[in-house]
């Protein structure tokens, strides 16, 4: 995957300056620092929106003011050349923020002159039940620049009765090996289900690939 994208972006230009760094929060910093046990304060809120506002005021993004927007207004906001949408699903414990630009390409290689580019900057909030009377909340964020993706996925425990999320790194990690070190891979948190997906280059079929992870019960 990072050699497909290289010859990219050896080949594109973009004809915009949109910075590509919408978060607050750089991913990179993300990645180094997700590990911080979050406060959820009481709220009549439903559980994912309290979730995800409780890990925002950690981890504060671009995207939570957003989703800030979206519930005062029911619409959301242009952030730069960025359009957002966003699908928030209380019952089914999910919030998808997604934003889309285009950039075209200047000189042949990978895409044709003159093609137009999709590039892309999401999240993911989901929780899900766990065998305990716990939840397990999981964030999944993608930040694309003008070829690179930069990806990353975490995973907290929620315990009501203390308020608090709690940093799952035996199953972040899990995730991180399976994928390995493509951090331009988004992680897929499911609306339906608890499966997630991802897609990686299949060095067998030689292209690239949706992969399924699947949920057992107690991880992945």
């Amino acid at each position: 995957m990072k050699k497909i994208l290289l010859i990219a972006l050896l080949a594109v230009f973009a004809t915009i300056t949109a910075s590509a760094q919408i978060y607050d929060y750089d991913v990179d910093e993300l990645r180094d620092n997700w590990e911080k046990s979050v406060a959820v304060p009481t709220s009549q809120d439903a559980v994912v929106e309290k979730l995800f506002t409780a890990w925002s005021k950690v981890f504060p993004t671009t995207f939570a003011e957003i989703f800030d927007t979206y519930k005062k207004t029911g619409d959301t906001k242009n952030q730069g050349l960025c359009d957002y949408k966003v699908d928030y699903a209380p019952k089914n414990g999910f919030i998808e923020i997604y934003g889309s630009w285009s950039i075209t390409a200047e000189e042949d290689g990978n895409f044709k002159k003159g093609d137009v580019i999709t590039r892309e900057n999401i999240l993911q909030a989901v929780y899900w039940n766990l065998p305990n009377g716990n939840k397990l909340f999981g964030v999944s964020v993608k930040a694309d620049g003008e070829c690179f993706a930069n990806c990353a996925v975490f995973f907290y425990e929620y315990n009501a009765a203390k308020g608090t999320l709690t940093p799952r790194a035996d199953i972040t990690n899990k995730i991180f090996g399976i994928i390995g070190e493509d951090t331009e891979t988004f992680v897929q948190l499911p609306k339906v289900g608890r499966d997630i997906k991802y897609k990686g280059y299949d060095v067998k079929a030689e292209k690239m690939t949706d992969f399924v992870i699947k949920w057992n019960g107690n991880g992945f």
